[in-house]
């Protein structure tokens, strides 16, 4: 559930899962397709609060995705997560550690977070993000050029909020929903530590 252009479902379909992809990004959805071409992915549209595709082994959401429901729309998007799995199935997800970032957090300022080349083109990408610490929710705004040679750049802005987390509301809400943690890792893999963990990777299992 919100598979995005496929990362996650392509890589285990490639690796003998039998695999259902759903997003609420029609355009993203036909990237997805076009890229696991011959890797019989279902790929379906439908809202990850209310969609019914089934019931499975275990749900992904990666990349921050639940970051753009409001508290109240997560909680809904859990409990239907729920429905889609079996009993004791297992939901995965991650999310920014708002400890973390409340801490550390790069925010006040412009800094660059992607520059790469490809295809003759470079791509750059700057933030200058803020963060509302009472409320959990970080201002994410990015400015992206792409330029080909020494022409003019092409510049996109865009602007959206973002619900983050630390570990103790997260285990509330799961609990309150149905769900108990298995494992909480950092984008590396290694474990997760409340403060110094940028990302919490978590890996729950749905009790009832």
């Amino acid at each position: 559930m919100t598979c995005g252009t496929g990362s996650q479902s392509i890589f285990l379909a490639k690796r003998g899962f039998k695999v259902t992809a759903n997003d609420l990004s029609k355009g993203m959805l036909r990237v997805a397709k076009k890229k696991s071409k011959g890797l019989g992915i279902g790929f379906n549209w439908g809202d990850i609060r209310k969609v019914k595709l089934g019931k499975f082994d275990a749900v992904i959401s990666m990349f921050n995705s639940i970051g753009h429901l409001t508290k109240n729309n997560f909680e809904k998007a859990i409990r239907n997560v729920s429905n889609n799995l079996k009993d004791k199935g297992i939901y995965i997800f991650d999310i920014f550690n708002l400890d973390y970032m409340s801490k550390y957090g790069s925010f006040g300022f412009e800094f660059i977070d992607v520059a790469q080349e490809r295809d003759g083109f470079i791509y750059t990408r700057f933030n200058k993000n803020n963060l509302d610490k009472k409320k959990g929710i970080m201002t994410m705004n990015q400015k992206t050029y792409t330029q080909k040679g020494y022409n003019k750049p092409d510049i996109k802005k865009e602007s959206w909020d973002m619900q983050i987390y630390n570990f103790d509301e997260l285990k509330s809400m799961l609990s309150k929903n149905g769900f108990k943690i298995l494992e909480t890792y950092d984008v590396d893999g290694k474990k997760f530590k409340k403060d110094k963990s940028m990302f919490i990777h978590l890996i729950t299992q749905k009790i009832m």
